[in-house]
């Protein structure tokens, strides 16, 4: 019986070393993951490390783009205020240019006023005398006073290169008399007969206006050709202004341009020059507060300060 029990001191042993192993394994297992973590731990730190310092770069990357944003911003905003100057001092300079043309413009024609053109007359049928030739011609040509003193200060030819072809437009004829109320006379007695012959063809009277006048009344004359056409009345008055006849009442327009709608709405088109595109009101309205509340006008003064405070920013920038 005692053999079939055993030694009970042996029985005793084998799971204390069972054990032993056992927390042994255990503790390496635990050491190891030990070791695990905190190479994990570093790892994780190290990285950590990283991300703050990409974070700090990411930061002073943001604060250098707000102060160049600002910067931008500033300068956008200078640059706008620079603009408005330019646009205010653009219009002054427009306004004023279109004042001082229409001055000389004005000047120009009344150094003319007392010049008359005819026109059509063939080349060299005046022979050597102009001035004999047109005395004579508008003797022959036009029922005039017996007792009118046609003086005629000088006469030539336009300006012109003389046409090779016979068969081209003769150049007009500028006469400049000493009297204009002779040459007016002259003139509402041509207008008056209508047709005027001279050697079997018809010669035409006119005032002697200035070239950029010229061109105007001719863009005058195309537009009222075509209200004859539709059987409107009009007339070319000085300088340049469009007289209506129409069912409603007389219509007088300073230019093509104020009558653009009206013409449009009757079917008819209308030649703008360049010129009428650049003398056209700038569209940007704005103001220049004073006692008297004038508009669209700048003292040379103010202009002159404006222009040195541009220079000012510019240099500031620079």
């Amino acid at each position: 019986r005692q053999q079939k029990l055993g030694n009970p001191s042996e029985a005793s042993t084998q799971p204390t070393s069972c054990t032993i192993m056992s927390e042994n394994k255990l503790l390496e297992e635990i050491k190891q993951m030990r070791d695990e973590n905190k190479e994990g731990h570093s790892l994780t730190k190290s990285s950590l490390d990283r991300l703050e310092q990409a974070v700090a770069d990411i930061r002073s990357q943001i604060g250098e783009q707000e102060e160049r944003l600002t910067g931008l911003e500033e300068r956008v905003a200078s640059l706008e205020e620079r603009e408005t100057r330019h646009e205010r001092e653009l219009n002054h300079l427009l306004r004023r240019e279109t004042e001082l043309t229409n001055t000389c413009e004005d000047l120009q024609n009344r150094l003319r006023r007392n010049n008359m053109r005819i026109f059509q007359v063939p080349e060299e049928s005046e022979g050597g005398n102009l001035i004999d030739f047109t005395k004579d011609l508008l003797n022959k040509v036009l029922t005039l006073p017996s007792d009118l003193d046609i003086r005629i200060e000088r006469a030539h030819r336009a300006l012109q290169v003389r046409p090779r072809d016979h068969l081209a437009t003769p150049r007009s004829i500028v006469v400049r008399f000493l009297d204009a109320a002779v040459k007016d006379l002259i003139l509402k007695q041509a207008w008056s007969q209508r047709q005027v012959l001279f050697q079997g063809k018809r010669i035409f009277f006119d005032q002697d206006y200035s070239p950029e006048l010229q061109k105007k009344r001719a863009r005058v004359r195309a537009v009222i050709k075509q209200l004859r056409q539709k059987g409107i009345g009009a007339k070319c008055l000085y300088p340049a202004r469009l007289k209506l006849k129409l069912d409603s009442g007389e219509k007088i327009y300073t230019t093509l341009t104020s009558a653009a709608e009206m013409l449009s709405s009757l079917g008819v088109q209308i030649y703008e020059g360049e010129e009428e595109h650049t003398e056209k009101e700038p569209t940007t309205d704005w103001t220049t507060r004073s006692k008297k509340k004038k508009e669209g006008k700048i003292k040379s003064l103010d202009l002159e300060f404006i222009t040195q405070e541009d220079k000012n920013t510019e240099r500031a920038f620079t």
